[in-house]
């Protein structure tokens, strides 16, 4: 399944990105994930707890930059984790990019993802998954905004709660899942 975000921030591109490739810096604004190892220079190993509906996962992973260029601000990462109870599995391929917008920056991810195994049934509702992406995304944005843009820096150790990011997403996910619906059917 193809998930489309877009967030802005204020910062300049080359400030933006410079901060947005720095995976141990914002690792801990991406709610539910912890970063476990740094492999090298382009790969990362870690954890994403993540709730889709009723059912709580966490995924053991490895993400790395397949492609990246500084000048054009956009990268490609692939990831690929378990999930940890034996319940499948998740795949990405994700393509980020940043230009100039009013002042600060204009970040758009796309993501192509798909679950295999057990834990694709929970996912079978791409709604509820692409309400879970764009909740995340919220967070991450934000969090970027408030910590990493203003010069506040997080530590490892400072890393979101995942049983509180767990519920947060999920509520602001069923928010925005039962928003579209309501929209889609007004407007029909």
């Amino acid at each position: 399944m193809k998930l489309e975000n877009n967030f802005s921030v204020a910062a300049a591109p080359q400030e933006a990105w410079s901060i947005l490739v720095d995976v141990e810096r914002v690792a801990p604004c991406l709610p539910g994930a912890k970063l476990t190892e740094v492999m090298d220079d382009n790969a990362y190993r870690g954890k994403v707890d993540v709730k889709l509906g009723p059912v709580s996962l966490t995924f053991d992973g490895n993400v790395r930059f397949v492609e990246r260029d500084d000048e054009k601000y956009f990268a490609i990462l692939k990831a690929d984790g378990r999930e940890a109870r034996g319940r499948g599995g998740a795949q990405a391929n994700i393509k980020f990019s940043l230009d100039e917008s009013d002042g600060g920056s204009n970040v758009r991810v796309t993501t192509d993802l798909n679950l295999i195994g057990p834990v694709a049934q929970y996912g079978r509702s791409q709604g509820i998954v692409a309400a879970v992406s764009e909740e995340m995304v919220s967070q991450f944005a934000e969090c970027l905004e408030e910590r990493m843009i203003s010069g506040k820096n997080v530590e490892l150790g400072e890393q979101n709660d995942a049983s509180t990011s767990g519920v947060t997403i999920f509520i602001g996910a069923l928010k925005r899942w039962i928003s579209n619906i309501l929209n889609a059917r007004l407007f029909q």
